[in-house]
């Protein structure tokens, strides 16, 4: 600030000075203007500095004007892209606001809609207006990203639409991402249309397909498995014909295979209807006896020695007697077919203690040709036959047989020493 004496004039000034005052005065008036000079230095020194300042805004400010033009052309060729990539999907694309009022629709949509050359504001202007489960997940905001399989009868053809729900998610204040907000944000929700019309067409081919095959499967079961037991009957049949005697065992025999061949069917009919066999006490030597007798003459056919031990004394378990002479039939069988007559089949029944409990144990022992090491893990397998010459279906139906009885079944063999099969069946 200048001096109070310039307030006043110079020549008033002078007046009123004495001769002794007047270098202190003109010290003090030159001290001023220095104070002056140095303020006004100052003062010129920040003016520039501002002016630096004001420039290196104004290039900052140019700078990030530049770079917004360029973010908002960037993000005008974004929105351009993503448009045109959801106008390229193969699959139908929906946006609705909270009020089901449309926000876009793609042209896949509209073709899976029949809406190619129609005005569509509103959902409720789509044949998917109206499905119960789409609806219902809509109107309650439960949109959980379901896939709801749908079927427009309206379209012609009828088809079969998948509709994919999704809720459009949106950035918070913090940077995290939340469901839509309030309605007055009107959160939105993504449809996503595909075509699954063919696909319910070879799921119905394949489930056709399936049950022709298991028809056809057991058919072939019930083939082989009422083959072996009447070749026993006609063995009986025979016998009876030619000699005099013993004829009321031969027919007792007969009826016990018709009955045996009866139960055959009912036990094929329950293993693909996943039936359960009505197991029953049963004494495990008396029931594989009575089933050696019925499989003798072929055994005789094929001269090949049949025996048969029973070590189990009276030993009991719970199964389906009809279900086990259907087992040894089987078993036996297999073994008769790879074995050359002269050779042997020996039945052996035992009793073992497996895991602190007892067991019966009953093992099948050829003379046969034996079975390849690299057959063997096949063996049970539906379908599969080592020779080829049969449908692959009795050593399978073992299996069946011996897991209803909670038992197991497993083989040895070596390649041209013959072959044992074992069937653990547990005690009572």
């Amino acid at each position: 600030m200048l001096p109070t004496s310039h307030f006043a004039p110079i020549n008033v000034l002078h007046a009123d000075m004495s001769s002794s005052d007047l270098p202190r005065n003109t010290d003090t008036l030159a001290s001023a203007f220095e104070e002056f000079s140095a303020a006004a230095g100052r003062l010129e020194k920040s003016y520039q500095e501002l002016q630096n300042e004001v420039t290196q805004l104004r290039a900052i400010l140019a700078e990030r004007n530049q770079a917004l033009r360029a973010s908002r052309t960037e993000i005008a060729q974004t929105k351009l892209a993503l448009r045109q990539i959801v106008d390229a999907l193969p699959c139908g694309v929906l946006v609705l606001h909270r009020d089901k009022r449309l926000a876009l629709i793609n042209p896949e949509a509209r073709r899976l809609l029949n809406m190619a050359d129609k005005k569509v504001e509103s959902f409720a202007d789509t044949p998917l207006w109206g499905h119960a489960a789409l609806q219902a997940a809509m109107d309650s905001g439960n949109v959980d990203d379901a896939e709801h399989e749908v079927c427009i009868p309206a379209l012609t053809p009828p088809r079969w639409l998948a509709v994919r729900s999704r809720q459009l998610f949106r950035a918070s204040a913090n940077g995290t991402t939340q469901p839509g907000g309030t309605a007055a944000t009107q959160p939105q929700t993504i449809l996503i249309l595909r075509d699954a019309t063919s696909q319910k067409k070879l799921e119905s081919d394949r489930e056709q397909a399936r049950n022709v095959m298991a028809l056809a499967e057991m058919s072939a079961v019930l083939a082989h498995e009422i083959r072996n037991p009447l070749a026993s009957l006609e063995l009986f049949a025979g016998l009876i014909g030619k000699e005099s005697t013993g004829t009321a065992e031969y027919v007792s025999q007969l009826r016990a295979g018709i009955r045996r061949l009866s139960a055959t069917v009912n036990n094929v009919l329950d293993m693909y209807g996943n039936g359960l066999l009505q197991l029953t006490p049963l004494v495990l030597g008396d029931v594989l006896s009575r089933a050696v007798e019925f499989i003798r003459p072929l055994a005789e056919q094929k001269q090949i020695a049949l025996s048969f031990t029973d070590r189990t004394e009276d030993l009991a378990i719970a199964g389906d007697e009809n279900a086990i002479q259907q087992l040894v039939a089987n078993l036996a069988v297999n073994a008769f077919r790879h074995t050359e007559s002269g050779g042997s089949l020996k039945i052996i029944a035992s009793t073992v203690r497996l895991e602190s409990s007892e067991w019966s144990r009953v093992e099948f022992c050829d003379s046969g040709c034996g079975i390849l090491p690299d057959l063997l893990p096949r063996l049970f397998e539906v379908g599969f036959s080592g020779s080829g010459q049969t449908p692959g279906l009795g050593l399978a139906v073992c299996r069946q047989i011996v897991e209803q009885h909670r038992g197991s079944i497993r083989v040895r063999s070596r390649h041209g020493k013959g072959s044992t099969f074992i069937v653990e069946l547990p005690a009572l």
